[in-house]
């Protein structure tokens, strides 16, 4: 698959099959989101990657985003899905992946942490694999409890989260229309 295919294929999955994932073949998306490029302010080590493994394990992390999300949300919308019967955090999938961004590049972390997870969603699909960027887990993962529970390296903090495993279904082609594009003269 090139990366046109790749672009254009890539599709937000919501129904995986059961089922692991290895973890040779998620060693290597890995390695291909770190190749997303940083600015030199980002230092060596932009981001840290924290592999949740196992439907079991996913299904009580996404459980637990849930509830904090239930009792901690914020004022205001946004927040609706927390009380939609049989919601799951990250849809049933086998594994999930967040990416941790660099303390000490905190101007920089959310955006090398945006460009390495497109790096991560395209190089699962060429892969034959599916992924959802998940933001519902957020107001969870950046508790600092949280992170200390699931063992996010000191100096880092959670940035983006992804659902990964094998697609059980693919959604239709979305048709998206034309950018707006301005030609600055």
């Amino acid at each position: 698959m090139d990366a046109i295919e790749a672009i254009r294929g890539r599709r937000s999955i919501r129904d995986y099959r059961a089922g692991r994932v290895p973890r040779a073949l998620i060693e290597a998306i890995l390695d291909d989101a770190a190749q997303a490029p940083t600015p030199p302010l980002s230092g060596e080590h932009p981001f840290a990657f924290l592999v949740i493994e196992g439907k079991k394990r996913v299904a009580e992390c996404g459980a637990l985003a849930l509830r904090h999300a239930r009792e901690h949300r914020p004022p205001g919308p946004g927040y609706d899905w927390v009380e939609r019967p049989g919601f799951s955090v990250f849809f049933d999938a086998p594994a999930a992946v967040v990416i941790c961004g660099a303390d000490e590049a905190l101007d920089q972390a959310l955006q090398d942490c945006n460009r390495a997870g497109q790096n991560l969603m395209l190089s699962a699909h060429a892969r034959g694999l599916g992924t959802c960027w998940v933001g519902s887990p957020m107001l969870w993962l950046r508790h600092p409890g949280t992170a200390a529970a699931l063992g996010v390296p000191a100096g880092y903090r959670p940035c983006a989260a992804f659902a990964l495993g094998y697609p059980a279904t693919l959604p239709a082609p979305r048709g998206r229309p034309a950018p707006a594009v301005v030609w600055a003269a």
